[in-house]
């Protein structure tokens, strides 16, 4: 388990660039600095990160 990346600025700033909902912003940032560049999901609102690999939007 990690412990969320609490920076309210940050927060906000990744919110807007990449239009995402405040916890899918919450968990890239969580991503970002704990070195995670894979997420398995099925929230297509993930593509938007252009560093983050996203595992399971693929239609079967």
């Amino acid at each position: 388990m990690l412990r969320d990346y609490q920076d309210p600025d940050e927060l906000v700033k990744a919110i807007e660039f990449y239009r995402l909902a405040p916890n899918d912003a919450q968990i890239v940032l969580t991503c970002k600095h704990s070195n995670i560049e894979s997420l398995a999901t099925f929230d297509e609102d993930f593509k938007r990160i252009p560093w983050l690999k996203i595992i399971g939007t693929e239609r079967l």
